[in-house]
């Protein structure tokens, strides 16, 4: 039963290494989505790029893209993220 316990914990370590080497900013590592909606007022979502080296969400963080609707705008932010973790998994096979 222990080896068992063992074994898991070591492959939830590894998805865990894999989710984050899917989602960086210049070789830094990040467990967030690289773009994300921001609420600007009540009828604008700006789509913006994490820059910053910690992952965290900041003032310096790119817009990207507006929109008026708030579904949409996260309907584009999966889709760009998706986009962005093949282009990701792509550079890590040619490496």
């Amino acid at each position: 039963m222990r080896a068992e316990e063992v074994r898991k914990q070591r492959m939830d370590q590894d998805k865990n290494h894999l989710r984050c080497l899917r989602n960086n900013v210049e070789g830094v590592m990040m467990k967030e989505d690289r773009y994300y909606v921001q609420r600007l007022t009540e009828q604008v979502f700006l789509i913006r790029e994490r820059l910053s080296a910690n992952g965290a969400q900041g003032p310096d963080d790119r817009i990207v893209r507006s929109f008026d609707i708030r579904h949409d705008a996260h309907a584009y932010a999966d889709s760009v993220n998706e986009k962005q973790r093949k282009l990701d998994e792509n550079e890590d096979r040619r490496e």
